[in-house]
Parts: C-alpha cells; sequence; structure tokens
C-alpha cells in the first residue's frame, strides 16, 4: 500500500485481468474454426460461424476498449507510484535536521 492510500497492487492487477479479456477475445475466432470437424452435421458449423460473424463487431468494440482501460490503468498506476515516491522524497527530505 502506498502513502497516498491508493491500492497499486489491486490496479496492476486489473491491468492483467484487462489484458487477458482482450487476448481472449481476440482467439475466440479461432477456437470456433477449431472444432469445425466435430460439429458434425454442416448446419452447426454453418449456425456456429454466423453466430461469431454477427458477435465480431460487439466483441470487437469489447476488445478494444479492455484494450484502453489496461493502458490507462497501466499508466494511472506509474503516474500514482512516481506521485507517491515524490511525496515520499520530499516527506524524507523535509524532516532532515538543516546541516
Amino acid at each position: 500500500m502506498t502513502d497516498l492510500g491508493y491500492d497499486l497492487g489491486a490496479l496492476d492487477a486489473f491491468t492483467g485481468q484487462l489484458t487477458r479479456i482482450k487476448q481472449g477475445l481476440e482467439s475466440s475466432h479461432s477456437v470456433i474454426d477449431s472444432f469445425d470437424s466435430d460439429y458434425g452435421d454442416g448446419r452447426v458449423r454453418d449456425a456456429m460461424h454466423a453466430f461469431e460473424k454477427r458477435w465480431r463487431d460487439g466483441r470487437g468494440h469489447v476488445e478494444n476498449t479492455a484494450g484502453v482501460l489496461s493502458s490507462m490503468v497501466s499508466e494511472a498506476v506509474k503516474a500514482y507510484t512516481k506521485v507517491d515516491e515524490d511525496l515520499a522524497k520530499q516527506l524524507r527530505d523535509g524532516t532532515k535536521a538543516p546541516q
């Protein structure tokens, strides 16, 4: 925990979660394709591919949002860490006895 009271570890973990969500969504197309031979009836395969195609637009929006949020949270962690380090340094320097 920092002097400012932000849980930077939780924010950093959230960045990782957002990145994993984005990567999972990006790979979902290949997962659907990988089962083509297992669907049996071609209509099932076609329905899965039709679903994936319609879902692509919404998935792309979620992927983009997750990527943007991940970057924002990562930058926030860096900024909070710097502010905390600067504050700690100022407090240390301010409490030193004059020489």
